[in-house]
């Protein structure tokens, strides 16, 4: 480094001058090694974020293309259960032909029994408990999906010794004394309309007020009878299974329905490992036949969006410890039937910590509490 002194300039100002000619870079100089890490830094940053955002962005799509696939398969089988459920719906309405008087009632409850055959186990087949002529009052009750009508004989007895005349209908496909899970497999919805329908008809033959009972399955028949059947004074929804999931509504369900519908028949045994299974109900399920139900269930719906229910008067049980079928859509149609002008509604819902389990009717079923559920039942029956 070379100062020159200019005259009068102090010496540190001269030396100040000659570093910065000194320090200045020249016009060929290259970029400080910092300087040019962090060019190299920056390019080699941009290159590696290139390849997996590239990547991520085509798995992006991919997942954007698949839920589009998805979103419209759904919609196709949706519009098409829809479709299906409309075009069963005249299937599906009731067909009322009430029998007269005692003596009619007892002759249509001979046409039941007949199609109780070799096949139907004796502890199944139905039951008609009368005091010789018509009375009062007189009960339907609809055992549950599996089971037969030795599920109710008990509680039909009490009913009996309080001066109703009581019948307990087989449900169609139940009882067989082979008890293949496969037997239930044929269920249609509309054998459960024509059960339903019959046997309102001779209950009405059998008393001049008609009241209805039905868990699970029999509570699907006994929701549909509440809405089309106005001959009904009273009918009681024991945990009525109106759908699988518990919390969801009616457009998951009908989902469900469709894919049961269309899915090969599944069969679920519960049994195999239980000694003390009821020797009278089937030891597991089919899907066919459960989606049957559902779809009965969605017809029910499908009537109750556009019409108010013909019975006036309805009871609803169900238990927090029920984790087989969904509260959720049994309060749903409650709300449509109050929406629509329901006259009388009454509901018990037991608490979890009673441990009332789904079926809290057969006498058989482990765990039962009948002692407490059973007077409950009689009294929301009989109440004025």
């Amino acid at each position: 480094m070379h100062m020159v002194s200019r005259p009068g300039q102090p010496p540190w100002q001269e030396f100040l001058e000659a570093y910065r000619k000194w320090a200045k870079p020249k016009s060929d100089a290259r970029p400080s090694p910092s300087r040019r890490n962090v060019e190299i830094w920056s390019t080699y940053n941009k290159s590696l974020m290139a390849r997996p955002s590239t990547a991520l962005g085509r798995l992006a799509r991919l997942a954007f293309v698949l839920l589009i696939a998805v979103l419209i398969v759904w919609g196709i089988l949706y519009l098409t259960f829809d479709h299906v459920l409309h075009a069963a719906h005249d299937a599906l309405r009731s067909r009322p032909t009430p029998a007269a008087d005692y003596s009619e009632a007892l002759a249509r409850f001979g046409k039941m029994e007949e199609e109780d055959g070799p096949e139907i186990s004796t502890a199944c087949r139905s039951i008609l408990l009368t005091h010789g002529q018509g009375t009062e009052k007189a009960v339907v009750l609809f055992h549950g999906y599996t089971n037969c009508p030795q599920q109710f004989r008990e509680l039909g007895q009490m009913l009996y010794e309080q001066g109703y005349n009581v019948l307990i209908p087989r449900l169609p496909r139940h009882g067989l004394a082979d008890r293949k899970v496969e037997n239930l497999s044929p269920l249609t919805a509309e054998e459960l309309r024509e059960c339903a329908d019959m046997s309102v008809d001779i209950a009405c033959g059998l008393g001049r007020k008609v009241y209805v009972a039905g868990l699970s399955a029999g509570g699907t028949l006994a929701a549909w009878i509440a809405q089309n059947r106005s001959d009904v004074t009273r009918v009681v929804l024991i945990a009525p299974a109106l759908g699988l999931t518990r919390h969801e509504g009616t457009r998951l369900q009908k989902g469900i329905a469709l894919l049961l519908l269309v899915l090969p028949d599944m069969h679920k045994d519960w049994y195999d490992a239980d000694p003390k299974a009821q020797g009278y109900a089937y030891p597991g399920f089919s899907t066919r036949a459960l989606a049957q139900i559902l779809r009965f269930s969605m017809a029910t719906f499908a009537e109750a969006f556009d019409h108010a229910p013909r019975v006036q008067e309805v009871v609803l049980i169900t238990s927090k410890s029920d984790e087989a079928v969904s509260d959720f859509l049994a309060w749903q149609l409650i709300g449509l039937w109050r929406s629509k002008g329901l006259f009388k509604f009454a509901a018990v819902d037991f608490p979890k910590a009673m441990e009332i389990d789904h079926d809290m009717i057969d006498p058989g079923h482990k765990n039962q509490q009948t002692e407490i559920v059973y007077p409950v039942i009689v009294s929301l029956l009989s109440a004025p």
